[in-house]
Order: C-alpha cells, then sequence, then structure tokens
C-alpha cells in the first residue's frame, strides 16, 4: 500500500511538471499598471499581478523590464524581497528583478506580486509609452497612466497598439484604438480584457 501510495504522489507530481511545460511555474489571472510622474522627469511606474502557482513548490519569481531611458531604475517591492536586479546591457533584451516571495507558494496557491520601478529621465530621452507582453491567457490588464505634468490644455489621446511577439523585443505595431485623456485626474485609463496571447501590447501618448 505504502508503495502505491508512493508512485501515485510521484505520477502526480510528474503530471503537474509536465502540465505546465512551455507554461512558466505561474499563471497571471489580472495584471493592474500604474505609470505616475508629477514633473516628467521623475516617475513611478508599479505593477501589481494576482498569480497562481503553478509548480509545487514557488520560492522567487523574475520579473522582466525594460526602461527607455538612460539611467537604470531603482527597484522595490512592497509584498516581496527583491534579492539582485540584473542590467543585460543589451537594448534587444529586457532586463530582470528577482523577487523573492515572503513565503514559499504551494500548488495552486494564490499571491500578488508588486514591482516598484522608480524612473529617472532627467535627459529627457525615455520613450513615452508602457508596454506589456502577453505570453499566456490573461483575464484583464488594467492601465492607469497618470501625467501631472500636462498643463490644463492637453487633450491628445493616447494610442494603443499591438505586434506579434516574433522577437525579445517589440518590432511593428498595428493601431487597435485612441484612448481619451481625462483632463480632470489628467490621465489615461483602460482596461484590456481578454488579450490576444504572444502580442506586445502598447499604450502611447505625446511626450
Amino acid at each position: 500500500m505504502l508503495l502505491a501510495f508512493t508512485s501515485y504522489l510521484i505520477y502526480f507530481l510528474f503530471r503537474i511538471l509536465k502540465s505546465n511545460d512551455g507554461n512558466g511555474d505561474h499563471e497571471n489571472r489580472s495584471t493592474f499598471i500604474k505609470y505616475e510622474t508629477t514633473d516628467g522627469k521623475h516617475i513611478i511606474y508599479e505593477t501589481y499581478k494576482l498569480l497562481q502557482c503553478k509548480k509545487p513548490i514557488l520560492t522567487e519569481m523574475d520579473y522582466n523590464f525594460k526602461w527607455s531611458g538612460s539611467i537604470m531604475p531603482k527597484i522595490t517591492s512592497d509584498l516581496q524581497d527583491v534579492i539582485n536586479v540584473v542590467d543585460e546591457k543589451n537594448p534587444d533584451s529586457y532586463d530582470k528583478a528577482i523577487l523573492k516571495f515572503k513565503k514559499p507558494l504551494h500548488y495552486n496557491q494564490n499571491s500578488v506580486l508588486h514591482f516598484k520601478a522608480e524612473l529617472d529621465d532627467v535627459d529627457g530621452k525615455s520613450l513615452p509609452h508602457v508596454e506589456t507582453r502577453v505570453i499566456d491567457e490573461i483575464d484583464i490588464i488594467h492601465y492607469r497612466i497618470i501625467l501631472k505634468n500636462k498643463n490644463d490644455n492637453y487633450d491628445s489621446n493616447a494610442i494603443l497598439t499591438r505586434c506579434k511577439m516574433n522577437s525579445k523585443m517589440s518590432a511593428k505595431f498595428e493601431k487597435i484604438k485612441e484612448i481619451e485623456f481625462d483632463k480632470t485626474t489628467k490621465s489615461y485609463e483602460y482596461h484590456l480584457l481578454n488579450p490576444d496571447v504572444q502580442y506586445y501590447y502598447r499604450i502611447t501618448w505625446e511626450k
């Protein structure tokens, strides 16, 4: 009986690992993204992701990011420990932050991942856009882009575009729609519902 139980346990763990080949060690069901600046030079970029663990145990996670400015951002997290930040020094590759969970996640356990980047664009070299990779199915990506530096007459629309993931970084983008600027809150807000997988999605505005 003990041998049968052990064999079943090994088989069950094998099925878990095999079922997630190519899908990573977790699922991301929803993402909240906030980009905020008061002067156009100092920017706070934050992401909250609702994750579900898809391996027997998950202790840490790589968060890939790419800042278009020339100064490496300061990375922190309110929910995880930042144990390393890797600067690939390659414009065609993503940099990454390694985030360690306070407590290990077990199979099918849910948790929220938090990533925060303090961005310095004093030399004005960054590009005015937020870009997201959609690798696996996700229910919603909520974007909020707050531009407190814009004057009271600013009312230009942002553009939502996308392109196929045929390389590590983005290539040609097709326009999906325009997003109106809320002059009261000085922000763009958009809910991207059930986006197609294997696409880059980008929201661009006037700098």
